[in-house]
């Protein structure tokens, strides 16, 4: 059975600066379009670990989703600016083995990142307890 460990999801304050920075640029008339975008982004972004694997969505219309087994992810990375560290929001990117997966304007990404590179550990020593278990039994 599949529990969820850690979500990840968009900071707060990071919305609160973008929705200040597109109500200014509003005045120009694109500022409607970019709080839209905004918030589209912010209501459709999903990062999920569970137990067993990784299950990520981006966007509305254009649509970016990850689903991939903890084993079969090769890297975490977390990019942050300045505004990012002052406000703890970045980029997450996950590599598997055909892909990278970006996940912008995620809180707190580096708990994210720690919680699952430990949860991948944690998954593949259960998996390695396992196989050893099955093989004690076929030698008896």
């Amino acid at each position: 059975m599949e529990e969820t460990i850690k979500e990840g999801k968009i900071s707060i304050a990071t919305l609160i600066i973008r929705l200040i920075i597109d109500f200014f640029a509003m005045c120009i008339l694109i500022g409607f379009i970019w709080i839209v975008k905004d918030l589209i982004k912010f209501f459709t972004t999903k990062l999920i670990i569970t137990n067993k694997r990784v299950n990520g969505k981006t966007g509305l219309i254009n649509t970016n989703e990850l689903d991939s087994p903890l084993n079969k992810i090769n890297g975490v990375q977390v990019r942050q600016g300045l505004f990012g560290k002052i406000f703890n929001y970045g980029t997450v990117s996950i590599t598997t083995a055909s892909t990278v997966f970006n996940f912008d304007y995620i809180d707190k990404p580096n708990d994210f990142k720690t919680i699952l590179n430990n949860q991948i550990e944690k998954y593949d020593d259960d998996r390695i307890e396992k196989q050893a278990k099955k093989m004690a039994e076929a030698m008896k």
